[in-house]
């Protein structure tokens, strides 16, 4: 008999529960937790102490600051606070990242033109505090990061792009948030280009970038390439929650339903990560991926 109800389907191959779904979870990390909440009091210290921690630590350096800046963007008392008290290379840094989340939060979903311009004045103002971290902090390549972002908004031509990314892959070859940002810049640019970059990056990317590419190349799942990726991350140790929900994209194209529960069981009630924030109904957009895969699982 087929099962059509989507809870029963969840049931019967051992998943969590719809209704423990979530797409929104709190910051895991102790440290910076106390960092938000402190920030959100209008207290800058813990975040100095958060950013300071990170340092030399590039990948934990780019979330913290990720974070961070989005609590700036929303409200900047406690960075001005600390710009008045102990203006540092940290605040620096974390300063033109906050602009590139505040153009973020202009634009939104928007196309109209207001939103458009206010959207490339504020990435330039990005731009000239980023420039100005790389100075007070040389060896990080965080501002690199921030810089990388500007160019993927503005649209960079292809040589300053290149110069950009020289400049961050000098200080960290394998920065994994960066390559995520110069394959959404790839992306507007040339598909091939995306696609060779993706496939020089690791098999992780090479399906971030079929998710990109799939409305104009319907079949971009089937190709060798991301075929090869997707049987790389299967027999990968340990993935992401991100990195899991691609590939469970790719095994749903494939028809490889069994093995994409697996996944789903996996990723458990993590409904916060990508492909999922992609969707304006990220909760909904993972449940409904759920249960087509266990429905046809079933068939």
């Amino acid at each position: 008999m087929v099962v059509t109800d989507p809870a029963k389907h969840a049931e019967r191959w051992g998943l969590v529960p719809d209704v423990y779904v979530r797409d929104h979870f709190p910051e895991e990390d102790p440290v910076l937790a106390r960092a938000i909440t402190a920030v959100s009091r209008g207290q800058w210290q813990l975040a100095a102490d958060a950013m300071g921690a990170s340092w030399g630590d590039w990948e934990l350096r780019a979330r913290v600051t990720e974070s961070l800046a989005r609590e700036g963007a929303r409200s900047d008392g406690w960075l001005n606070a600390w710009r008045a008290e102990r203006p540092d290379r940290d605040l620096a840094v974390l300063d033109a990242a906050a602009w590139v989340q505040v153009a973020k939060e202009i634009l939104g979903d928007s196309q109209e033109q207001e939103h458009l311009d206010g959207f490339h004045r504020v990435l330039r103002r990005a731009e000239r505090a980023a420039l100005a971290a790389t100075e007070l902090a040389p060896q990080d390549p965080t501002p690199w990061w921030t810089l990388v972002q500007v160019a993927q908004g503005l649209s960079f031509d292809q040589a300053r792009f290149a110069e950009i990314w020289h400049e961050l892959v000098s200080r960290a070859p394998d920065h994994r948030a960066a390559h995520e940002v110069a394959l959404e810049y790839w992306a507007g640019q040339s598909a091939d280009v995306m696609l060779d970059f993706a496939a020089n990056a690791g098999p992780a990317l090479v399906l971030r970038a079929a998710f990109l590419l799939e409305d104009e190349d319907p079949i971009i799942w089937r190709t060798p390439l991301v075929a090869d990726a997707m049987e790389q991350l299967l027999a990968a140790d340990e993935l992401s929650n991100d990195d899991r929900g691609y590939l469970i994209v790719a095994l749903y194209d494939h028809n490889r339903f069994t093995a994409a529960i697996e996944q789903f069981k996996l990723l458990g009630s993590r409904a916060d990560g990508a492909p999922w924030h992609r969707f304006e109904d990220a909760k909904g957009t993972f449940l409904e991926y759920r249960w087509n895969t266990c429905r046809k699982a079933a068939l």
